[in-house]
Order: C-alpha cells, then structure tokens, then sequence
C-alpha cells in the first residue's frame, strides 16, 4: 500500500488517539494507522478535490468511513485546535512545510507530534523549526528511486543544537545515530556542492562561491566525524 518513503513516515507514528494526514493524496496513511490500531480515528485533508475524492473511495474500499473524516482546505487550517494529537506533513517541499507550520502555528503547538518528510530544501526546514522552538525527536533519511528522503519527528518546547550550516543539511539525529544512510547522503551532497563550486568563477561570484566552499568544509567536518564513530 506504501511507498517506502511513506512506510518510513508510517514507522514513526505513535500509538494516538487522532492523526491527521496534511496532503492525504490516496489516504493510505490514515487507512493504514486506523487498520493497525496506531489511532482510534484520523483526519485525511488536502487542499486539492482529486485526492480528496480518491481519498474517500479508498476510505469507503476499507469500511472506515466512521472513522476516518475527509476535509478539503489548505494545511492546518481544516483543525481543530488541540483536536489532532499526531499531524503527519509528508511530501512537499521544506519550505512549504514551514510555511504550512507558521500559517496556523498554535495548530503545530498543541499537537503532541509531528512527523514531517520534506521531499526537498530538508535545511529549510531545520532552520524555521529552530527559529520556532521545535525539537527534532527523531529523524531518518532513507533512499527510494536514487533520491534521498528526510523523515522527522517533531514536538515543540525546546530547541535542537546545530555547530555548523551542514548539519541543517543533515540533521542532528541522523549525525548521533550515523548510520550508512546517513553518511551516504553526505557523500551525495559533497559531490553535488563540489560540481556546483567547479562550475563558479570565484570572482564573478565570490559571495556564492565562498558559501558553497564553507558549506564543503562544514561537511567534510561532519563525515569526518561520522567516519571516526563508525569505527
């Protein structure tokens, strides 16, 4: 029924009383956490009608009508506060999470957790849930169809500890748990950022080209490290 990204975001869901799933698109998510008894009922949004109609014929395949509520509206905007314990935010892009966040922000507070799984700009993301003093909880990057996935853990409260700019990149979790995923991806975005920094002139672009060049060397530090643990 899922995807392996989405049988990672499903793997961190918690035992709750009511999920909800932002940008339900098929609804599996929610089917499959009410199947398993990881909650007593949920909430399948999306802003989009296509999913939402997919949504509820599967919901309807399922007999789960009582206990799964399909909303059509954008984010967090369709909750209730305090009514969601657990928010699922899985497959957009980091900025749009943040933004989805801060739209409706005591929305974000008051559930117990969020799991969020950007599928790009993961850094901008670290950085607006420091910014809004969320803890990363736990965190995973896993790879499906040679691309890699962040899946993180959130509750709000305090605030996670970032010594340099890749480790927005990379994670906090994922640097103490170090494992081959992880330095994998590390080893992706070296080589992506050194193709970037060879196509730069220093001089034409020396404000880029020393960004770059300090986030190479933010990286390297990290996999060092990584690489010293493993051993």
């Amino acid at each position: 029924m899922l995807s392996k990204r989405l049988e990672a975001v499903f793997n961190m869901i918690e035992k709750c009383n009511c999920l909800a799933d932002i940008g339900t698109d098929h609804g599996y998510i929610p089917i499959k956490a009410v199947m398993e008894n990881k909650c007593e009922k949920a909430i399948a949004s999306d802003i989009r009608i296509g999913p939402i109609e997919v949504a509820k014929k599967n919901i309807k395949r399922y007999g789960l009508q009582n206990k799964i509520d399909v909303r059509l509206g954008p984010g967090l905007s369709t909750l209730n506060l305090g009514e969601a314990d657990l928010i699922v935010v899985a497959g957009m892009g980091g900025n749009l999470i943040s933004d989805i966040i801060k739209n409706d922000i005591q929305i974000a507070k008051n559930s117990n957790n969020l799991i969020l799984q950007p599928i790009q700009y993961p850094e901008i993301l670290r950085k607006d849930l420091f910014d809004l003093n969320f803890f990363i909880i736990d965190e995973n990057i896993i790879k499906e169809d040679n691309k890699y996935y962040h899946i993180l853990k959130v509750s709000y409260g305090k605030k996670n500890e970032y010594k340099n700019q890749a480790e927005y990149y990379i994670g906090p979790i994922n640097i103490c748990k170090a494992n081959d995923s992880t330095v994998e991806y590390i080893q992706y975005k070296l080589n992506h950022l050194k193709t970037i920094l060879s196509n730069l002139d220093k001089n034409l672009h020396k404000e880029k080209y020393d960004y770059v060049l300090n986030l190479i060397l933010d990286f390297e530090e990290v996999k060092k490290c990584l690489l010293k643990w493993k051993i």
